[in-house]
């Protein structure tokens, strides 16, 4: 039998400040930051993130160069140069790779190893660490649409033929529309990744079930829709990726018609779908995580 031998691991507790459920919570949803941009982790998860970021950058400063090299506002929207409403179709590309690898990055990795526990055994309850998780992904996500705006607006301000300050205040309308038609494009498909995130545990799976729904569904709801039986219209409302573009389009007032629009439906229809996906989000993931604590 060996002697028992005592090694001084130097452990010390804890004596800084107890900053209970709000620093729990906090804590998190900057953990969801790092964890979508990759920060503190390898190199090769940063790329993807960051690579989408400087894409979308770069495009609304070479859009502002076109307008720019043009000379004339009016004459570039002639040309079919896009601005506010049309960059959304841009943008919702990049986002839409985006939100494929931070939905599942955000949920999966804590269940897959095991930590939910850690988690709530602090004062943290499972609704203050999936409103932090959202937080993170809202953050996030929204600021691929909405600063790339930004450039483009200030943009297109110090171009205008009638300057910076009446350019700014002839679209004052801009400043709501577009945190709007973004609202509509990150809760709808955040909504569907973090319930495929959800209830998927392989983060992989998750995120091709997500790019795979967003991408082929909207084709294929569409052929449905356009079958000859009674009721096939209503599958025109399960290309999910479409009605975001359909509010898009009544505030920006394009005229594109999308499968849901050809079916007779209207940007009302498509605003109740939103709130919908969102209201069952709320209820599977927060009943998933409930059972998990």
């Amino acid at each position: 039998m060996t002697d028992q031998v005592i090694f001084d691991r130097g452990y010390r507790t804890y004596d800084g400040p107890r900053t209970g459920r709000w620093g729990a919570k906090s804590a998190v949803y900057k953990d969801g930051i790092r964890r979508i941009l990759g920060l503190r982790r390898k190199a090769m998860l940063k790329i993807i993130p960051w690579g989408l970021l400087s894409v979308a950058l770069i495009a609304a400063a070479v859009f502002v160069g076109i307008h720019w090299a043009i000379g004339n506002i009016e004459e570039s929207l002639r040309e079919g140069i896009p601005t506010y409403g049309g960059l959304f179709d841009f943008y919702s590309a990049i986002s839409l790779l985006f939100m494929t690898l931070a939905g599942p990055l955000l949920l999966i990795p804590d269940r897959s190893r095991g930590v939910l526990s850690v988690y709530f055994s602090r004062p943290l309850t499972v609704d203050g660490y999936l409103v932090s998780k959202v937080g993170a992904f809202v953050t996030v996500v929204a600021a691929i649409y909405i600063v790339p705006q930004v450039v483009l607006h200030i943009g297109l301000a110090l171009i205008a033929s009638e300057g910076f300050l009446p350019y700014m205040g002839e679209t004052l309308d801009v400043l709501w529309k577009v945190p709007m038609v973004t609202l509509a494009f990150v809760v709808l498909n955040g909504a569907i990744v973090f319930i495929l995130s959800a209830l998927i545990d392989r983060t992989g799976i998750a995120a091709a079930a997500f790019f795979g729904l967003l991408i082929a569904g909207g084709p294929i709801a569409a052929r449905v829709a356009e079958a000859p039986f009674q009721g096939a219209r209503w599958a025109s409302l399960l290309a999910f990726d479409q009605h975001p573009r359909i509010i898009r389009d009544a505030l920006f007032e394009d005229t594109i018609d999308y499968p849901a629009e050809l079916a007779g439906f209207g940007v009302w229809t498509s605003l109740a779908v939103v709130v919908v996906v969102v209201v069952a989000a709320v209820v599977i993931v927060r009943r998933r995580y409930r059972k998990l604590a």
